[in-house]
């Protein structure tokens, strides 16, 4: 199987070792080849944002043929009954950020979809089922839940705990919900994989900072694991 390996920052993909695999530059983005337990893998570092991982996501598909993406990374802890260092693999991706604004309160809606009105459509992204068992399967140690995406780097207790109570997501991103779209759009599968480096609240900076490494290895890690399964 050809798969796609997005990370979003150099601190996140230097685990893949990419230094020593073929390459090719697309725009201002250069994609690595490489295998790993009989999986052809493209690994790209997009950038951070919904934009720039839509971008990559795109290219994967388009340009590299691949079948299935995986996001690994880090990422802001939304549910408190998880730690800094967890990982998370979304069953379900929202992207609470899209949406209509009334009185001063966002209602979210699937993006692409018309905001207007009651939403019409599911509000989430979904984990393909056959592959949500296989991660089950292999890595039943692995919690699975929601995880947000928005182009806001969330450094407030206060939205954190609104958010939590509104969605009752584990985690809170920048990129995964819109790979998860893109992906959707033409019909492939995508896994976002995330361990917690901080845990989205005032302290997030220097959080992020002191443990944005071991969260890092331990998304990587348990890529390395799933990649046997698939």
């Amino acid at each position: 199987m050809r798969i796609g390996i997005i990370c979003a920052i150099k601190n996140e993909l230097r685990y893949f070792n990419t230094s020593k695999n073929t390459c090719q530059k697309i725009g201002d983005r250069t994609f690595y080849n490489g295998i790993y337990e009989n999986h052809e893998l493209i690994l790209v570092q997009s950038g951070l944002g919904k934009v720039n991982a839509a971008v990559v996501s795109t290219l994967l598909i388009d340009k590299f043929n691949c079948e299935l993406l995986l996001f690994s990374g880090v990422a802001g802890g939304i549910d408190p009954d998880m730690e800094i260092g967890d990982v998370i693999i979304a069953e379900s991706l929202i992207q609470y950020d899209y949406g209509i604004l009334i009185n001063r309160e966002l209602k979210a809606f699937r993006p692409g979809s018309i905001p207007i009105g009651e939403p019409k459509n599911e509000l989430e992204f979904s984990l393909d089922t056959e592959i949500k068992n296989k991660i089950k399967a292999v890595l039943p140690q692995i919690r699975m839940g929601t995880i947000l995406t928005g182009d806001v780097f969330l450094q407030c207790e206060e939205t954190r705990i609104e958010l939590f109570e509104k969605y009752g997501a584990q985690a809170i991103d920048m990129e995964g919900g819109a790979v998860a779209q893109v992906a959707e759009q033409y019909g492939i599968p995508v896994i976002v994989i995330r361990s917690l480096s901080d845990l989205a609240a005032a302290d997030s900076q220097k959080l992020s900072s002191k443990y944005l490494k071991k969260a890092a290895e331990n998304s990587f890690n348990t890529v390395q694991d799933l990649l046997k399964a698939l």
